[in-house]
């Protein structure tokens, strides 16, 4: 079986004399019957992205979605990871949370890791980023906990196969994500306990915030 190569589409300025330059990406697209059909589209004016490197900037979550089904190819930006993030798992988690994350994101994380590939960022670096930060331990261990969550949606992607925030420490908190139980686990730890202790967990784990 061979290996699909990465797509890296072909990204080129169109002269216009009618109106003004615009970038074209041209890219191949896989139908589900397996059919490769050659397809562009338009990225925006070269006066809104002067250089190529802007241009480039911006399709890069169209290639990240080309690519899903490709491991390890080029390198994927944090920017483009937090992206897909945004448009696949976000929709699903409740308002409040939706809110929450994606102000975290732009604000902190964007800003100073967007443009960093996933496999160059180390936990020394975060830990020191976190350090540098004037805010409360508590939104510290915030941060972490949601970039944690970002790079688990790319190992759940198959966009990487690491998580260097697990080693990340953060004074103030937990050091590791805890593990919720799920339902079939809950019920399995009931029937082993007697009252008070099984009013007690069950009451408990009714209580508990939903995961995020």
């Amino acid at each position: 079986m061979t290996r699909r190569r990465y797509q890296y589409g072909s990204l080129t300025k169109k002269n216009n004399r009618l109106s003004e330059d615009v970038w074209q990406f041209r890219f191949y697209e896989t139908t589900p019957e397996g059919h490769r059909y050659r397809r562009s589209t338009t990225v925006g004016t070269v006066a809104q992205y002067p250089t190529k490197t802007d241009a480039l900037r911006i399709i890069e979550p169209l290639r990240l979605r080309l690519n899903l089904h490709h491991r390890f190819g080029r390198p994927i930006s944090i920017g483009a990871l937090i992206d897909h993030y945004i448009e696949r798992e976000l929709p699903e988690r409740r308002h409040s949370t939706q809110q929450s994350h994606s102000s975290r994101l732009k604000r902190w994380i964007l800003p100073r890791w967007g443009d960093r590939p996933l496999e160059d960022v180390k936990p020394i670096a975060v830990e020191e980023w976190l350090r540098s930060l004037t805010l409360a331990p508590k939104t510290k261990v915030n941060l972490r906990s949601l970039f944690h969550l970002i790079y688990e949606h790319a190992r759940r992607w198959e966009l990487t196969d690491r998580n260097p925030i697990d080693l990340v420490r953060q004074r103030g908190g937990r050091r590791c994500i805890p593990r919720v139980l799920t339902p079939g686990e809950i019920r399995l730890l009931l029937a082993q306990l007697v009252e008070p202790y099984h009013t007690m967990v069950l009451v408990a784990a009714c209580l508990r915030p939903s995961r995020q």
